[in-house]
């Protein structure tokens, strides 16, 4: 009978309980601001520590930037701002245009138009 009562029972697709629980923090959305705001003052008394000061650790890092490329770019990314990253586009467009010269009388299109009346099909030459 368990395989009855498998058939019927409805197959769950894991959308239940993938959200927030009230009440229950799981990493999900943005940090709150006193979480970000604790984290630079770990990152500030580290530097302290290690440094003596924040201005002395700025300093130590310009140093390390004279030989490394990797200190350098962190050292211009915060004084500057990382660079936009730019996407290069490839755009072309054709646009076929006919060009007609009203002036060349050598070149003139004749055209003769036939009327057709309602009720009337046109003719095919063949």
């Amino acid at each position: 009978m368990e395989g009855v009562e498998d058939e019927n029972k409805k197959k769950k697709d894991g959308r239940a309980n993938n959200g927030a629980l009230k009440g229950i923090y799981r990493g999900q959305g943005r940090p709150p601001k006193a979480r970000e705001k604790k984290l630079g003052n770990y990152a500030l008394g580290a530097m302290k520590r290690v440094f003596g000061s924040e201005e002395k650790a700025w300093l130590e890092l310009a140093k390390q930037a004279k030989d490394s490329f990797p200190h350098m770019r962190l050292l211009w990314e915060y004084k500057y701002g990382k660079p936009k990253e730019l996407k290069e586009l490839n755009v072309k467009t054709e646009v076929n245009i006919p060009i007609i010269d009203f002036a060349d009388k050598e070149k003139i299109i004749d055209i003769e138009s036939e009327e057709i009346k309602d009720g009337q099909k046109k003719e095919e030459s063949s």
